[in-house]
């Protein structure tokens, strides 16, 4: 039987669309094989959320060259996680269709990817040998699993060294870092020894407040409604009540405070406000309708920055009842100013004249 031209034209199109369906399905189908020894519930969660190719499959992404760089990237996302609960021993496997994904060269990289497997043997958990931050402040206090015989986990040395560096930075001491380390894991113990070593550096005062980024807004204002104490002690508290007082005003965008890298002699810290202004006008228009009270219009007109200094300026105006049925228009304004001071409350916020 002869089959018309345009009907044998259309039935080899049909075949190419299904052709190309079934190349699509097919790569569609290929799977990533997650597999960890023993199984531990949350473990194996946290590693699932830690795997960057079961992130791209979730997102439904399988190019050749996105999955080798997930996988050649699957090492390290894995190791992290186990590290983060104590795992200090794993053998991690990551198979693209067969072969080792950390032995594929960048430049060989296969033009079809079918199936991807990832075998994790986390080993024994970890228990800490010793766990020693030294020297610390008085009064600090380090995280409760940062001991011997806990479960070494890396982020709990993190904690540690932070609560040891924040301590000294209360006392006063603004450039306490870490200076040494000496982390040793003992494999067939499955133990960990930390000790971190730290330098509180001297006893600072704050030095001088240099202000970058104002346009409108007058440096002497800014020194005024920051507060910052020139001269005394340092103090991470003080340095972020003065960065609030300054966000608190509205003027600005976003205020940063960064502390100087040099000392200047003898015992001065430099405290630099990188301030970005938002725009100095803002207003608000709006309507509501009622079927007995009418129509009611509301808005408002607002300064942030009025004289340079941080005074907003805010005009609010409504006419209501508009075409109500047993009443007339009413009309109402109010304005009203703010002011903050130089002098900050007990709460840390500037304090503020209004008048209205």
């Amino acid at each position: 039987m002869a089959i018309p031209g345009h009907l044998a034209r259309l039935g080899r199109r049909l075949i190419l669309v299904a052709a190309v369906c079934s190349v699509t399905a097919s790569h569609a189908q290929d799977t990533i094989g997650f597999n960890v020894t023993g199984d531990p519930p949350k473990l194996t969660e946290d590693l699932r959320n830690a795997s960057l190719l079961l992130a791209l499959q979730e997102e439904e992404r399988s190019d050749a060259q996105t999955v080798f760089a997930a996988a050649r990237g699957e090492y390290g996302r894995l190791i992290g996680a186990l590290y983060a609960k104590g795992y200090y021993s794993p053998v991690i496997s990551v198979l693209i269709d067969g072969r080792e994904a950390a032995s594929i060269a960048p430049l060989d990289v296969p033009g079809r990817i079918g199936q991807v497997k990832v075998a994790v043997d986390p080993g024994p958990v970890f228990t800490f040998s010793r766990a020693l931050i030294t020297p610390v402040a008085e009064g600090t206090v380090l995280p409760d699993g940062f001991a011997p015989g806990q479960v070494a986990e890396s982020g709990l040395i993190q904690l540690a060294v932070t609560a040891g560096v924040d301590g000294w930075r209360d006392a006063g001491h603004a450039r306490a870092a870490p200076a040494d380390q000496e982390i040793i894991a003992d494999h067939t113990a499955a133990t960990l020894s930390a000790e971190v070593t730290l330098a509180p550096g001297p006893r600072l005062r704050f030095g001088t407040l240099t202000i970058t980024g104002q346009q409108r807004m007058r440096e002497r204002r800014i020194r005024k409604i920051a507060g910052l104490p020139e001269g005394e002690v340092f103090s991470p508290e003080e340095l972020e009540r003065a960065a609030d007082r300054l966000r608190r005003t509205g003027v600005f965008r976003s205020v940063t405070l960064i502390e100087d890298e040099t000392i200047t002699p003898p015992d001065l810290i430099g405290i630099t406000a990188r301030v970005a202004e938002e725009k100095t006008r803002r207003y608000s228009f709006g309507a509501e309708v009622a079927s007995l009270e009418g129509v009611t219009l509301s808005g408002f007109w607002l300064h942030r920055n009025l004289l340079g200094g941080a005074e907003r300026f805010k005009i609010d105006g409504e006419i209501a009842n508009i075409g109500a049925q047993n009443s007339g228009v009413d009309y109402s304004w109010t304005k009203k100013t703010m002011r903050p001071t130089h002098l900050p409350s007990a709460s840390g916020s500037p304090r503020s004249s209004r008048t209205s």
